[in-house]
């Protein structure tokens, strides 16, 4: 924001008005003498100044005097604008919404989470090859005779067991990782099962459980770093699904405004950037394939559900 000038404050208020008409946005401040007169934006200064120019040669020109009422017609369709902008954006900054306002398959998927990982510590002291663990891994895991971990691969799914190719994404490994991904389901999950059908949902969260544990079954370090990689182990957590509930939302928000999925721009940066940092393994061994494939997932779906809508006619 840079000072193109002043004027006597009812010029300055008349001109200020005037650029509001051309789309040119300022500020007018107070100071002694004349009012200054602020452009918010560096591309719009030389218009500013040239306009400021024209305006000094004769300030009571009627395209000045009647600039006012068109001005307050921008600044009413701006405020509804904003007030549409907030009403559909999905803020994750600010608020966590209580269980009550949830759907049933968000409210369902929470209570599961939280219900697994309570068994498995308070019955099993946490252990990760514990019956119920081994049970609904992705894989069949067991200690070899030179005491390193191995699995079964795709024979247990093979054999019947297809609950396997989603029930990895319903365990997690510690408190705060449940925590964290529990209170992103409510936010982006609860967002979505408000706003979209809830079929659609339920679909959505199928595929992109599948998916992003395949994914990481077979390519399990494509996503990480090399010097951050570690030996093979069990996964296990939601973060491919609520990756593929953020890419789902963000597109669209972006090319379907009516869908009320907006997501706040801040929001969507957090989550970019946290795929990147994951990368890193910094706060221990993380599914970054499943991230990714989630949110590939989450965006292939978008756009699939969107040309079903009819947004890109």
């Amino acid at each position: 924001m840079r000072q193109i000038g002043s004027l006597p404050e009812e010029q300055a208020l008349r001109f200020a008005d005037y650029l509001l008409t051309l789309g040119i946005t300022s500020r007018i401040v107070e100071s002694p003498g004349d009012c200054a007169i602020w452009i918010h934006r560096e591309d719009q200064l030389d218009p500013a100044r040239d306009e400021l120019r024209k305006f000094r040669e004769n300030p009571n020109a009627p395209r000045y005097l009647d600039a006012r009422r068109e001005a307050e017609a921008v600044r009413r369709r701006r405020e509804k604008e904003e007030r549409d902008y907030q009403r559909r954006t999905v803020d994750l900054r600010n608020r966590l919404r209580g269980t009550a306002s949830l759907g049933p398959i968000t409210r369902g998927l929470v209570t599961v989470c939280v219900a697994l990982f309570l068994i498995n510590w308070f019955v099993y002291r946490g252990n990760a090859l514990s019956p119920l663990q081994n049970a609904l891994y992705f894989s069949e895991w067991y200690v070899t005779e030179d005491q390193q971990l191995a699995n079964r691969g795709l024979e247990p799914i093979a054999e019947g067991q297809v609950w396997r190719l989603i029930t990895p994404t319903l365990m997690h490994g510690n408190l705060i990782h449940l925590f964290f991904n529990m209170y992103m389901l409510v936010m982006l999950g609860g967002a979505v099962e408000r706003r979209r059908r809830g079929g659609e949902y339920m679909v959505l969260l199928l595929i992109a459980a599948v998916f992003s544990d395949l994914a990481q079954f077979f390519l399990p370090d494509l996503f990480t770093v090399p010097t951050a990689r570690g030996p093979d182990r069990p996964f296990v957590g939601m973060s491919g699904v609520l990756y593929a509930l953020f890419g789902y939302a963000w597109m669209r928000g972006k090319y379907d405004p009516n869908s009320g999925l907006q997501l706040h721009p801040q929001t969507v940066i957090l989550l970019l950037a946290w795929l990147v940092l994951c990368a890193f393994n910094l706060l221990g061994p993380i599914a970054n394939t499943a991230h990714v494939a989630g949110l590939l997932a989450g965006v292939g779906f978008a756009f699939a559900s969107m040309a079903r809508d009819g947004v890109f006619r």
